[in-house]
């Protein structure tokens, strides 16, 4: 993942959501959130536009105890101020945001696309438009979630590897000899249910989060941010276990499995982190030193691909703890040659449980996360 100085008040972002409601509605707050904390300071632009910032600009950041200022960041050019006001990518989906994200890399600096496995017609072809198109050195980032974004929701409140088939029990009535469908909800879990028809949240996530009292509804105009806001770190971490797990399990293409989940690589980015996945090697260039990390279980390696020296300074590895914010150095430093290119970092050696580890190599911080020694009892 390309990442960048997320503290630069002309850097653009793009977001291009498959939702309407629910992933908008998440990122908008949960980026108002952290732009008020100082995480980031860049200008944002989703698609569709949230429909949770009312007329005076005020955001609920507090579960409705507090109500603060936005802080509101413009997009200055004139291509971005049009995009602004277009909210429909036309096309076969998912290709179709891909195509959109593609056609928009030179007026931002960044491009996301949000999107489901929903039995979508284009999904090989749009990860693999996404793979090979590159723009001004820039490339397409996709958030994928499978079966549906709740899913990464539901990770924030427990470790669940489960194959759900929706996001919620619902089915179509016709009208008209057929010809007009109109979608309505078995309430599952709800005191309307519907006998026969919602799932008691054995199939449908929403169903699941009700049943288990994590949250009432997912598709309103409220943000789902709220639900999840002090539970960020466990979403991140759980979301890289349920990889770790799909990694090994499966060779097959991430969008064709179920279930799947990497809207923590966003989550990460905006805190100014890069991830690494389970059994996966990043070739990098940064300030032209070329190397390749890689993830094997807990054991993180590093590899110079060209003549020049990568220092790994003493304090470039920190243990940061997940409840307490709290960050300790750890004392390891390495110089990597032509002649000594490898260099390995034993995570369960230099961590807690309760900590992650973050190495900054140059220009990016990659957050590595221990992987339990005990063996996961999965859903």
């Amino acid at each position: 993942m390309r990442l960048t100085d997320t503290k630069q008040a002309r850097y653009s972002m793009l977001l291009i959501c498959e939702g309407t409601h629910t992933e908008p509605n998440f990122l908008e707050l949960m980026i108002e959130d952290f732009k008020e904390a100082g995480i980031i300071d860049f200008a944002t632009t989703i698609k569709p536009k949230p429909t949770i910032s009312p007329s005076d600009n005020t955001l609920d950041l507090n579960r409705g105890k507090e109500k603060r200022r936005k802080r509101l960041l413009k997009n200055t050019t004139q291509k971005q101020q049009e995009i602004e006001n277009m909210d429909f990518f036309p096309g076969e989906q998912p290709l179709n945001w891909v195509k959109g994200g593609i056609d928009n890399l030179k007026v931002y600096d960044e491009v996301w696309v949000f999107f489901d496995k929903d039995g979508h017609p284009k999904a090989k072809e749009a990860f693999e438009m996404a793979r090979i198109t590159e723009i001004d050195g820039k490339k397409i980032n996709i958030a994928f979630s499978s079966r549906c974004f709740e899913y990464y929701l539901l990770l924030h409140f427990e470790l669940i590897y489960r194959a759900f088939e929706k996001s919620e029990c619902n089915g179509k009535t016709y009208s008209q000899g057929g010809k007009k469908s109109k979608t309505i909800s078995y309430y599952c879990m709800t005191d309307r249910a519907v006998e026969g028809k919602a799932c008691n949240g054995d199939v449908c996530i929403n169903g699941y989060a009700r049943k288990n009292n994590y949250w009432k509804n997912s598709k309103g105009d409220l943000s789902t941010y709220t639900f999840v806001k002090e539970k960020i770190w466990t979403g991140v971490y759980n979301a890289h276990l349920i990889r770790w797990k799909s990694n090994t399990l499966h060779q097959n293409e991430y969008y064709e499995r179920n279930p799947y989940v990497d809207v923590d690589k966003f989550v990460c980015r905006l805190m100014g982190y890069s991830t690494i996945n389970f059994e996966e090697s990043y070739e990098v260039t940064d300030d032209k030193i070329n190397y390749c990390i890689t993830r094997e279980y807990n054991t993180i390696t590093l590899t110079l691909l060209n003549t020049k020296t990568l220092i790994l300074s003493q304090g470039n590895i920190t243990a940061h703890d997940y409840n307490t914010r709290d960050y300790r150095g750890i004392n390891i430093h390495a110089i990597l040659t032509e002649d000594n290119p490898i260099f390995s970092i034993n995570l369960k050696e230099i961590i807690t449980p309760n900590e992650f580890c973050v190495i900054s190599i140059l220009s990016k911080k990659y957050y590595c996360p221990l992987f339990p020694l005990q063996t996961i009892i999965w859903h």
